[in-house]
This record gives structure tokens, sequence and C-alpha cells, in this order.
């Protein structure tokens, strides 16, 4: 076992671990969406289900006998190919219409939650983590999974912040997110790009419900709660801004865990809290607390 920051007080030690392993959770949901709202301006209410989606390919994957960690690799595959065919059968008729998006998909997440309910039963599942074992922290048992989450979620946002910001992939994808009929006229294939970055973005939300799994109860309504809570975090860190998804997650998660901890299980003043935080950082940062500069980061 390890023994790290062993100058902190025991409680606050405790209480910053769990909060950064809850914040990476919650940043890794909101990078999906960043995407998909932030950059792509679909409202889609299918985000949480998607995310319930990853996780439920976690739990088939080790309930076929397999490596949790296949379940790592294969949830945002098949996420992927989900929301790719959400994208070409419907987001596709409709970037134009943003209020017919927001029934579409809130009527694609009924379908998903109804089609696991078929396939899985209503009862709940559980995963077993890809890592055993713990750390010692100031004294403080923590799971090495959780510090497996946290570690992952850094490097996750740094993959996609550099792959739209340095990549001929990401920079095409911006452009035709910017200015779609500009990008047609100098020969980018507008079509296969939108599907491309709608994936990605369904992807992420795959990813984050398979290593999230093992922390949390694995039902047909797991992602309703992930899906307000994402909303508000891209919205208070700066809609289509990567660096205000960390920002947002770092605020409302941690002020989420620190009103959880301050008022015990009080779990609805707790979140009353937060959202009394966000409105005001809506009322006097409108464009949130990293406004998007045209980049993407």
């Amino acid at each position: 076992m390890l023994t790290l920051l062993p100058i902190l007080p025991l409680a606050f030690a405790d209480r910053v671990l769990i909060a950064a392993t809850s914040v990476s959770g919650l940043i890794l949901v909101a990078s999906g969406l960043t995407i998909i709202f932030g950059l792509m301006g679909v409202l889609n209410l299918a985000h949480g289900s998607l995310m319930m989606v990853g996780a439920y390919t976690a739990y088939a994957v080790q309930d076929a006998g397999f490596s949790p960690w296949l379940g790592l690799v294969a949830a945002p595959v098949v996420v992927a190919v989900l929301g790719a065919l959400m994208e070409v059968s419907l987001i596709r008729r409709l970037y134009e219409r943003p209020l017919d998006t927001l029934l579409a998909t809130w009527g694609v997440s009924i379908v998903l939650q109804e089609g696991v309910k078929l396939v899985f039963g209503t009862s709940q599942k559980s995963v077993s983590p890809a890592i055993d074992g713990s750390l010692s922290v100031a004294g403080v048992t923590y799971p090495t999974y959780w510090a497996f989450i946290i570690v992952v979620a850094a490097a996750v946002m740094a993959v996609v912040i550099g792959v739209f910001a340095y990549t001929d992939v990401g920079i095409v994808a911006l452009a035709v997110i910017q200015d779609r009929e500009m990008a047609s006229a100098v020969g980018i294939n507008t079509g296969l790009t939108d599907r491309a970055t709608f994936a990605f973005g369904s992807a992420l939300a795959g990813f984050s419900g398979a290593i999230m799994a093992p922390l949390l109860s694995v039902n047909a309504t797991m992602g309703l709660s992930w899906l307000a809570d994402s909303f508000l975090v891209v919205i208070v860190g700066g809609v289509g801004t990567f660096t205000g998804t960390v920002a947002g997650g770092v605020l409302l998660g941690g002020l989420d865990n620190l009103f959880r901890t301050a008022i015990g299980g009080y779990t609805s003043i707790a979140q009353a809290a937060v959202l009394v935080v966000a409105l005001i950082v809506i009322r006097y940062r409108p464009n949130g607390l990293v406004p998007a500069d045209g980049g993407g980061e």
C-alpha cells in the first residue's frame, strides 16, 4: 500500500478524495455532452441513457465471464455505434429544429430505458471494478479504483482537448459545426463529420457509464440525474468549451460534496444549494466560467 499526503487532516483528506472521484465522474459524463450540446448544439436528452447503456454493456461483459477491462473497451464502442445510428436516422433531420430534437431524443431515452428493462430485467445490477486493492492516503483507506477514475478522467479530457485543438479531424469537426455550408463548399463531407462527432460524444457517455458502474447501482434510470447535472456543468462552465466543463464540474461537484458533508443526509437540500450557486453564476456570468472563444478548448 502507498501512503500519500500524510500531512492532511483525516477528515479533510477523506472529503477531498471522495469529492475528487465524484467530480471526475461528472466531468467524464459532461465531456460528451460538451461535444453534442455545447459544440453541435443538439439538445440531447438521451445522453444520460447513453451513459446507462455503457454501464449495462460493462455489466453484460462481466456477466458473460469476461474481464472488466473488456467492458471498459466495449462500452464506448457499443454506444458510439448507437450514437451514429441515432444521428443518421434521426438527428441529421433535426439540426435546424432544436425543440423537435429535444422531444425526439427524450423519446429515444425512454426507448433505451424500456429496452434494457426487457433485456436485463428491472432489478439493479452491480459491476466489479477493473482494479482491486486500496491506497492509504493520510490514514484514509482509499480504493485504488477511485484513484484510477481520477487519472483516467484527466487523461480523457487531455485527449479530447488535444483532438479538437490540434488534430485535423478535430479542426474539420469544428469547421462543420461553425459553418456547415462553407465547410461543404470546400469539399468536407459534412454528413460524415456530423455522424462521427455525435458518435464520439456518445462514446464518451458510454465510457463514463462503464467506468462509473462499479460505484453505482446499475439500473434503467441511473442516467437521469447525471443528465441534469451534466447540462448544469456545461452551462455553468461555458457552453462549447472543454476547460469550462472541467471548471463547472469542479465547482458544482465540489460544492455538492461540501454541502452534503455540512448538512448530513439532507441530499435534496444540498442539491438545492448547488442549484442556487449555479443560478448565481449564470446571472453574473451568462457565458459561463470559461466562455467559449471559438476554438472549443
